[in-house]
Order: structure tokens, then C-alpha cells, then sequence
């Protein structure tokens, strides 16, 4: 991709949903369809090509402003109004940003652009505001005039970018996947994309401060739809959550949210590399954030009550300057055990049986999730155990030794017996396992293998390879200038994904079948020659071995 394709997309992509009002084809603007919410009437514009209506922006909560910065989110009461937040359909919203410099680095060197003026476009984008929580909703037009008998499916959308970047509109709009939910007779398929609070506003963890306020968000959005998404022809009964890497690793915590004390506001799931950071250092992330709030103020700020009443200005900017010093790999914030919302890790939830285990999964992982994160350094074995060793600072000499020696796990053999045939591969490939792909292996093994399960190797299988694919709407192109997308397995991964949101089996009669994953451990990859059925090669010891260790306590 072009420096000026990656800075055109770097800013359309957030607001590619703006420019969503269309001319009909004689000429004339159709008429703006519109909502009553009860709290307000929502106008929403028309995408007159794809002939489907889109409402931005709609507040799913009161905003977390003033005295409600660093509080659970506050349900909307009709009688009340619409919440104050100033938005229209046609702006930008997104919450504030924050980019760990390790990726303004790796952004900087894919688009050959200076660092600095990287930082600069990624931290300025505009439409950063508090005011951040709203969502959007594509619905077809045929639903939308049906109304609520319409009963249609709903396929709702989590955004990843580690818990500290992106948006609801962070890949643009759902135009083909709208396109083909109505392809050979379907329905159609409504879609929402929600925003949520990131970064220091939504997942500091500390004595006077609610942890992982994000989650919070996201299931107050998905209580939201169940409660709204009828006004606009959708089914209660029929939502699909999708999400990838942080926004998979959200439904994750969803799944076990209240050790799974609570029915979930949703039947069916599509996981997208979910990523954990299970040992995230909730406390010293949160001094860490208080340090800075105090280099920056000039003056002891030691509690959140007193962050709650910096200007807004000032607090992005300690936002930014906490997430930007965080380690490679990692960014700074992210969920963590609170003995409410999330009682544990859930590697051991799910062990447990402590998820909801009626909703239907559609589970997917890169094959080299890991390759962006890591030092590319990692040259010996000893390069391998110093990374091993940094990344998992609570494991002790003897089990480090023991997860790099045992032939089971990722010893130092390079002829081809394992998966990785150089140490930068064996310790992307532990990585890979360790913080990605084994959870939907954990997933798949606690629900008797009932799952589908979806591996992308489609060069060079990094981490976020597979999203354009999801949101393909025509430009082939890729970040890395990689291969270039290949319009027909995009829109043949579109039809899986849509079929499932609407009958929970993505089969059907015009592709390759999708089996379960079953006692074999069936894939169906996504590779550069096309779908195949396969074996997944996450069957072995590893994963049962990590998740094992991280019952013990050990990693």
C-alpha cells in the first residue's frame, strides 16, 4: 500500500460511515427513514446503492462525562431525554486513542512514514471525545419497512485494537456483508458496531475505580439491543456478537461474565483470534497512570476522584503518554480479575465450566498471530528464553526449562518435526498459542468439540490479516503489502459469516462444507489457493499444557 493509500486510509477509515447519505438513481434524495426511541426520534440517512439505512451514533448510554468519568456506565431512563452528546449521523465519534509506541513504530515502517508524524496522525484523529458512547445500525431496507414482525437476525460487532485504539467504524462499513446476508434469497441481516470506553478511561483497575468499565459498556450496548433492535426490524432472539482480538477476547468475557450467572444478551458468537494478556499488571498499571497524571499536573495526584476533575485535554494526554510506554507487545491497559464481571482468568473459567455454554461458536485464528509483536532479533535459542523469560516474569527457571525442553511443548528442534523451523518461528509460535489461538481450542474442548472452527493461512497469516477479508467491500489491497485480497475468498468468507448469524450453521449448498470441529480437530483453512478442510494443529499437548499451568499458578 502507498504512503498516501495508508494515510488516506488511516483517516477514511473513521469516518467512512459518514459519507453514508446517497442520491436515489433519478436523481432525487429518498426520504430519510426515522426511529422513535422513546428517549428520542433518531433520523437516520439512506444508502440508496446498497439500498440500506443507517443510523449513527445513537447513544446506548448516558455519557461518562463529568461526575460519571470512571463509573459503570449509566443505563438511559426514557422519560429523562436523550442524553446530552451532541452528535449527528454524519460525525465522527470514536473514544479517546492511544497507540503504545512500539505500534506507531510498526505503522511508521509499514507506510515508510517518519514516527513522529505517525504519532501525530494516529493520536489527533479527529472525533475523539468522552462522549463516546453510541453505536450504529445498518438495517436493509426490506427489514426496516417490515418492522418488528420482520423478526431479523442481528450481527453485532466488537472492535479489537488492544483495549487502547479503535472504533465502531474502525473498518469502515458492512456494505457486502449487508450485500450478501440478502444474496440467494436470505433475509438480510441487520448489523451494529458499538464503541467502548479504552485505554485508562475504560479499564483502570484500582481500590477507588471500578475495573474493566469497557466490559461494562459492551454489555450495557447489548442490553441495549435487546431492548431497541426490534424498533428496527430485528429479532432480540437472534443476535450474533462478532469481534477480533480485543473485541474477541471482549465476548470471551462475556461468555464467562458473573462466573456465567447471567444468561448472555446473545445465542451465537464469531471469535476472531481473541487476545489475552492474563498477567496484565492491573496495580502497576494503575500507579503508573498515576504517576503520569502527576508529572503532567505538577502536583501529587494519588486517586481517580482527582483524575475525575482534570480538563479533558489534559487527561487524553496522560492517556496517551501511559499507553505510549508500554512494553512490545503488550498496551498498558486491558481486562483483568475483580471478583465481579470478571472473577478470574478465563482460561480457567472455561476449565471450570463457568461460561454460558448455549451460545453457539464460530472460532477463527491467524496462522501467525504473533509475527507483528515480537522482537525480530530472535535469532538463537538463548534469544528465545530471554523472550520467554521477559514475557512471563512469574514463571520460575524450572518451568521456562520445562516449556522449552519438553518434546511435547516447544523444544529447540528445527528440522521440521514442529511447526516453526527457526527460533524466531518457535517463539512466535509459543507466543501465537500462548496469547491467541489455544483459547479456541479451550472453547472448542468445553463444548464437546460442537464448534467451527476457521484457520487463516492466507500469507502471511499475521494477527488482524483476516478483518479485511470480514469487511471487504472492493478494495483489494492490503497494510503490509502482502498478497492482495482475493475478492472471491472474501466474499465466500462473508457468506459463512452471515449464514451463521442467521441460522447458527454457516453452510450452504453453493460452498465448501464446514464441518464441526469434532473429535478430529476439522479446520476449514482460508489459504491463498482457497478454502480447505484440514486438521488443526493446535491439537497437540501445548495448549492443554498451558492452560494446565495457568490453573497451577505457574506461568
Amino acid at each position: 500500500m502507498s504512503n498516501v493509500k495508508m494515510l488516506l486510509w488511516l483517516y477514511l477509515v473513521f469516518s467512512a460511515s459518514t459519507c453514508s447519505l446517497v442520491f436515489a438513481h433519478n436523481g432525487r434524495r429518498e426520504s430519510p427513514p426515522s426511529v422513535d426511541l422513546g428517549y428520542e426520534v433518531r433520523q437516520g440517512s439512506v444508502n440508496e446503492t446498497g439500498d440500506y439505512y443507517i443510523f449513527n451514533n445513537i447513544p446506548y448510554a448516558q455519557q461518562p462525562v463529568g461526575d460519571l468519568r470512571f463509573s459503570k456506565p449509566v443505563a438511559i431512563v426514557e422519560s429523562q431525554g436523550a442524553p446530552a452528546h451532541g452528535h449527528g449521523n454524519d460525525d465522527i465519534v470514536m473514544c479517546p486513542q492511544a497507540y503504545p509506541q512500539w505500534v506507531i513504530n510498526l505503522m511508521a515502517h509499514r507506510s515508510k512514514m517518519n514516527k513522529n508524524t505517525m504519532a501525530a496522525l494516529l493520536n489527533n484523529q479527529p472525533g475523539q471525545t468522552e462522549a463516546c458512547l453510541v453505536l450504529d445500525v445498518y438495517v436493509p431496507a426490506r427489514i426496516f419497512n417490515d418492522g418488528p414482525p420482520a423478526n431479523a437476525s442481528v450481527l453485532v460487532w466488537i472492535h479489537g485494537g488492544g483495549f487502547t485504539f479503535g472504533s465502531k467504524n474502525l473498518f469502515g462499513n458492512p456494505a457486502s456483508l449487508i450485500d450478501r446476508s440478502q444474496k440467494s434469497g436470505l433475509q438480510g441481516t441487520i448489523i451494529v458496531s458499538i464503541n467502548y470506553r479504552l485505554g485508562m478511561y475504560g479499564w483502570l483497575s484500582g481500590s477507588d475505580v471500578t475495573p474493566n468499565l469497557g466490559l461494562y459498556d459492551q454489555r450495557l450496548a447489548l442490553d441495549w439491543i435487546q431492548e431497541y433492535i426490534v424498533l428496527f426490524g430485528g429479532g432480540p432472539d437472534r443476535v450474533t456478537v462478532m469481534g477480533e482480538s480485543a473485541g474477541a477476547a471482549s465476548i470471551v468475557h462475556q461468555l464467562t461474565a458473573f462466573d456465567a450467572s447471567e444468561a448472555s444478551p446473545f445465542l451465537k458468537a464469531i471469535i476472531q483470534s481473541p487476545s489475552f494478556q492474563w498477567n496484565i499488571d492491573l496495580d502497576g498499571n494503575y500507579l503508573k497512570t498515576l504517576n503520569e497524571a502527576s508529572k503532567q499536573t505538577g502536583y501529587e495526584v494519588d486517586s481517580v476522584s482527582q483524575l475525575r476533575v482534570l480538563p479533558a485535554d489534559l487527561l487524553q494526554s496522560i492517556n496517551q503518554a501511559t499507553v505510549t510506554s508500554a512494553p512490545l507487545g503488550t498496551f498498558g491497559f486491558g481486562p483483568g480479575p475483580d471478583d465481579a464481571f470478571v472473577t478470574d482468568i478465563p482460561q480457567k473459567l472455561i476449565h471450570q465450566g463457568k461460561f454460558d455454554s448455549t451460545v453457539r461458536l464460530f472460532l477463527t485464528h491467524t496462522s501467525h498471530e504473533s509475527s507483528p509483536f515480537l522482537p525480530h532479533n530472535i535469532k538463537t535459542a538463548a534469544d528465545v528464553r530471554r523472550y520467554v523469560k521477559n514475557s512471563l516474569p512469574a514463571a520460575s527457571d524450572k518451568t521456562i526449562d520445562f516449556l522449552l525442553t519438553n518434546r511435547r511443548l516447544y523444544p529447540n528442534v528445527l528440522n521440521g518435526t514442529y511447526p516453526w523451523k527457526t527460533q524466531f518461528e518457535r517463539a512466535e509460535r509459543l507466543a501465537s498459542e500462548m496469547g491467541f489461538s489455544c483459547m479456541t481450542r479451550y472453547l472448542s474442548t468445553a463444548l464437546n468439540n460442537y464448534t467451527f472452527n476457521l484457520v487463516f493461512t492466507h500469507p502471511p497469516g499475521w494477527h488482524a490479516e483476516d478483518v479485511p477479508y470480514v469487511f471487504f467491500n472492493g478494495d483489494t489491497s492490503t497494510l503490509d503489502d502482502g498478497y492482495p485480497i482475493d475478492r472471491n475468498l472474501a466474499t465466500r468468507l462473508q457468506d459463512y459469516i452471515v449464514k451463521f448469524a442467521q441460522t447458527g450453521d454457516p453452510n450452504g449448498a453453493d460452498r465448501l462444507h464446514f464441518p464441526f470441529y469434532g473429535r478430529g480437530s476439522t479446520v476449514l483453512e482460508l489459504g491463498r489457493r482457497g478454502f480447505r478442510q484440514g486438521v488443526d494443529d493446535l491439537k497437540g499437548r501445548r495448549c492443554e499444557w498451558i492452560q494446565q499451568a495457568m490453573l497451577e499458578g505457574i506461568l
